[in-house]
């Protein structure tokens, strides 16, 4: 059962039962207040009643002697006076003296009647009649009796049970046009919810980009909202995940690409090596291959077992000397052939870093640099401090990086120039190692280039105190 439907059902049937109550309590409360009056009207009557006949019997008694004859006598002469009043009178042994009441009436409900109606009323069924019972005693001489009078109140009844059955006619007609309001309204209210699982079952789908599309001020268009937003999550971290199986694919077939490279050419020259009748040079140029591969597939491994360190180790920053790193640097780079790197005087500058690996990250940099400077060409390593930021750059005046090319450079085996970097025994794993140590100091590279006019990398650290 829809939620439109439970909650339509729920609303009527809980507006039906405080209808139904609230309807009957009115009714009820009516008829009651109608009993009363009729109670009032026909208490007077009986009295009036009572009043004719001991008039009657005073009258009567002055012309002839009292006893029983006398109440019998000022009951018919009651009776021919008030043709509509049903009375009986009763003497001390409940014999009737007179007696005109109803014909469903019989002698044991009089006899009862009268006995419980003592100065009060009672009500009693008769052949699906309801009558009124008042009684009184009534003195007539030395002979004492009863007056019962007897009032038919079935109409009072009747109009309680036609007035219940009009209202609940009404209460289902209203009942009715309730259910079908009702479900009316909840389903243009619930009308968000279909669009939450239409959305939802989308996104289950993989249309990772399906949203609601629901503005409501209420609950539902908070729902709504907080929905939409887990939705985009969904969808950035989707396409985070197919990025990053994109780029280990990437990594998997740019890894394949340069071990069988260098594989299959040191297979040829090992088989060359094995056979005897080549001469002494090519014999040197061989051996002298495989060495060169040799050594490029063993800084290639050490690279990617560092990148795979930096991605499963913490990094612990300390208060470090920036000179100190510039000066490991500089040493580095005394074997760089080609090299003309110069540094910023960073005297009493200090940062929070992992020495050795903020030394090899802008080692790396300045490697890259000077392999697309020219020979000699300039390369600058400075600083520029603001507030608690020390933001290191390595500047060249290079080659540049095409704009299209520089949101991918620090992929792994990414080379913009493959044949210029293998010629340089570049492995395309240098500024994926510098991205990695980058991040292992809560910050990121940064790349400004321009074709023909050099590049700049920037790195922001925090600084330190001075000692």
């Amino acid at each position: 059962m829809k939620i439109a439907q439970k909650l339509t059902l729920c609303l009527v049937a809980v507006t039906g039962a405080l209808f139904l109550a609230g309807g009957y309590w009115m009714v009820s409360q009516n008829f009651e207040a109608s009993l009363k009056q009729a109670a009032v009207q026909n208490s007077a009557q009986h009295t009036a009643q009572r009043l004719s006949v001991e008039d009657a019997t005073l009258r009567i008694t002055m012309r002839q002697a009292s006893g029983e004859s006398v109440l019998h006598a000022a009951g018919t002469e009651v009776a021919a006076a008030m043709p509509q009043a049903q009375f009986a009178l009763m003497n001390e042994g409940w014999a009737n003296l007179y007696s005109r009441v109803p014909q469903q009436v019989d002698k044991n409900m009089l006899i009862d009647a009268a006995r419980s109606a003592q100065d009060g009323y009672v009500l009693r069924e008769a052949h699906e009649n309801t009558y009124m019972f008042v009684a009184s005693p009534l003195t007539a001489g030395s002979t004492q009796g009863t007056l019962v009078s007897v009032f038919d109140v079935t109409e009072l009844y009747a109009q309680r049970t036609a007035q219940l059955h009009r209202f609940w006619r009404l209460c289902a007609v209203l009942l009715c046009a309730a259910a079908v309001l009702t479900l009316c309204f909840t389903t243009i209210v619930l009308r968000p919810l279909k669009r939450l699982s239409a959305a939802a079952a989308s996104i289950a789908a993989g249309q990772y980009g399906q949203r609601t599309q629901v503005h409501t001020q209420d609950e539902v268009g908070r729902l709504s909202q907080d929905f939409d937003a887990m939705a985009a999550s969904v969808e950035q971290a989707m396409e985070s995940l197919e990025d990053e199986v994109r780029r280990r694919d990437d990594f998997v077939a740019a890894f394949t690409h340069e071990i069988k490279t260098p594989m299959t050419a040191m297979l040829g020259y090992a088989d060359l090596l094995r056979s005897r009748d080549i001469g002494q040079s090519a014999r040197e140029k061989a051996a002298d291959y495989v060495y060169h591969e040799t050594k490029r597939l063993e800084a290639l491994s050490l690279k990617l077992l560092e990148l795979m360190r930096l991605g499963h180790e913490s990094t612990a920053l300390e208060n470090t000397p920036l000179s100190g790193v510039f000066g490991d640097v500089c040493h580095a780079c005394n074997g760089l052939e080609g090299a003309n790197v110069s540094f910023s005087n960073a005297h009493g500058i200090h940062v929070m870093a992992d020495r050795p690996l903020l030394a090899d990250l802008l080692y790396n940099l300045v490697v890259n640099a000077v392999r697309a400077s020219c020979p000699g060409g300039p390369v600058q390593i400075g600083f520029e401090v603001q507030n608690d930021t020390v933001t290191l750059f390595v500047r060249d005046e290079g080659r540049g990086i095409p704009q299209n090319e520089l949101s991918r450079i620090t992929e792994p085996f990414y080379m913009v120039d493959k044949s210029r970097a293998r010629a340089q025994n570049g492995s395309g794993l240098g500024l994926a190692l510098c991205q990695r140590i980058a991040a292992a100091h809560g910050s990121t590279l940064e790349f400004e280039s321009e074709v023909g006019k050099g590049t700049t990398v920037r790195l922001a650290l925090q600084k330190g105190e001075a000692p």
